[in-house]
């Protein structure tokens, strides 16, 4: 019972933030009127990037293939120091709301808009993914059904959102944050007294190579040098939710360091989740991986501990939850919804409220019928980076690479239809199109994750070949 009272506790505090917090300017709602420092915006980027895939999901791949499983956040926090040290501080300076914001400004609306639609839609199975994560937590920790506990983790976080804002995202990251790395320490340790209490067995029954780092017979080069990179590296150094991080610094300084800083936070925090999952898989063999977390919550923590442990963890989700539904429902508020038809900034705020809601029910009714975690992020990256990560990198050099509006609209289209198609029935409908011997071939080229790698080569050859036509046609197509 006292656990239960815990955790109520904390998401009725979740709501009663998010009340306080709404009425709001739209520019403390989009972007919490620029006026934050380096231990703010920190801490809302270590937040942001523990999410379901980084908490819940990591500790499940630890359990199913061992400390290579850290490689998941650790190629994150690489292409954040690239972030960090090339683009932050520029894209602070830009003075933007949202990431198409920028494609607006280098190629104008018929680039920025289909981006816009593409980060929206991919971005609401990142959202989901929060969803299904805290929805199978609760429900396996305090024995209620699935849809139900689903029902409550999206009822309060999307209505702590609505109400709140970037606000009420920052106020509350930091002691979200505090409560996470709590948990996470006080599981560590519940999770270490077991294993030296019977260290023979559980050393024993680890599976062979999960101690291996930093590769593995289920992790080798090709994972850690071009799938990972490109999947789930490049979405650190282009994403929605990392640049809505940045554009609330009240300087460009405070964007590059706080960026450093995340990630000398990120990288033990990688490395003791997938240590974490690595013991259970000693610990509690032959479980499904995704049940490892509640398992151990179950199993090793002594009752009033629980409901800390699982607050932690849902603080993780929460935390990284209203930054993406934030960034998905201000893009598509902003960026899409009446880009036509200036509206007055009041009207707008009503709208991206309106956009919160909405992205928030989508979100809800995929997390209802998509239950894996790690699948639900990497359909999102996978049809985010194919179509959008590409020409915007490009936007910051678009005068040496000479990338014209209508080569950036064809690569946002090509590479994110490829991409959306490579999903379709796990890469089995594009191995159709292909056929049998140009399927062969790029799986012989591109390796055995081609259906993610094609679409981001597709979007930067018709970026590059379109914009070659354009300038030989005419050099003011440039303009």
């Amino acid at each position: 019972m006292l656990d239960k009272i815990v955790l109520a506790a904390y998401l009725c505090v979740m709501l009663w933030v998010g009340w306080r917090s709404r009425n709001q300017s739209p520019e403390s709602y989009w972007v919490a009127n620029r006026q934050y420092g380096t231990r703010r915006i920190s801490v809302s980027l270590i937040a942001t990037i523990l999410g379901a895939s980084s908490t819940m999901g990591l500790i499940a791949l630890g359990y199913g293939r061992g400390l290579t499983a850290a490689w998941w956040l650790l190629t994150g926090a690489v292409a954040l120091m690239v972030f960090g040290w090339a683009l932050a501080a520029r894209v602070r300076r830009l003075g933007v709301y949202t990431l198409p914001d920028i494609l607006h400004r280098s190629y104008g609306l018929r680039v920025s808009v289909p981006a816009a639609l593409m980060i929206a839609i991919s971005w609401c199975a990142v959202v989901a993914a929060q969803m299904i994560a805290g929805g199978r937590l609760l429900s396996a920790i305090f024995d209620v059904g699935y849809p139900s506990a689903l029902a409550i983790i999206a009822i309060v976080f999307v209505m702590y959102t609505f109400w709140g804002g970037q606000i009420s995202v920052l106020k509350t990251d930091i002691w979200q944050l505090c409560l996470f790395v709590g948990g996470l320490a006080t599981c560590l340790t519940f999770v270490v007294i077991a294993v030296e209490a019977d260290s023979g067995s559980v050393v024993g029954r680890i599976p062979e190579g999960h101690w291996s780092f930093p590769l593995s017979e289920s992790f080798g080069w090709y994972d850690l040098l071009v799938y990972f990179p490109l999947i789930l590296g490049l979405p650190y150094l282009v994403g929605p939710d990392i640049y809505s991080r940045v554009l609330c610094a009240k300087d460009d300084s405070v964007a590059k360091r706080s960026v450093f800083v995340s990630v000398v936070a990120v990288v033990p925090i990688a490395l003791a989740l997938s240590l974490l999952g690595t013991l259970l898989s000693g610990i509690f063999p032959g479980i499904p991986e995704d049940a490892a977390l509640p398992t151990a919550i179950i199993g090793l923590i002594p009752a009033g501990i629980t409901g800390l442990i699982v607050a932690g963890f849902l603080a993780a989700l929460m935390s990284s939850a209203d930054t993406t539904l934030m960034s998905a429902s201000t893009v598509l508020a902003l960026n899409v919804i009446g880009v036509h038809k200036p509206l007055p900034k009041a009207t707008r705020l009503v709208v991206t409220k309106s956009a919160v809601l909405c992205v928030g029910l989508i979100a809800w009714l995929i997390a209802g019928f998509q239950q894996g975690i790690i699948s639900s992020l990497l359909l999102a990256y996978t049809v985010f980076v194919g179509g959008v990560v590409i020409p915007t990198l490009a936007s910051f050099y678009r005068g040496s690479l000479h990338i014209s509006p209508r080569g950036a609209m064809w690569a946002v289209i090509v590479g994110g239809t490829t991409a959306i198609v490579g999903q379709i029935r796990d890469g089995a409908f594009l191995s159709t199109l292909l056929g049998d011997r140009l399927t062969a071939l790029l799986a012989r080229v591109l390796g055995p994750e081609y259906p993610g790698i094609l679409p981001i080569i597709l979007c930067g050859a018709v970026m590059i070949g379109v914009s070659w036509t354009d300038r030989r046609r005419t050099p003011a197509s440039l303009g």
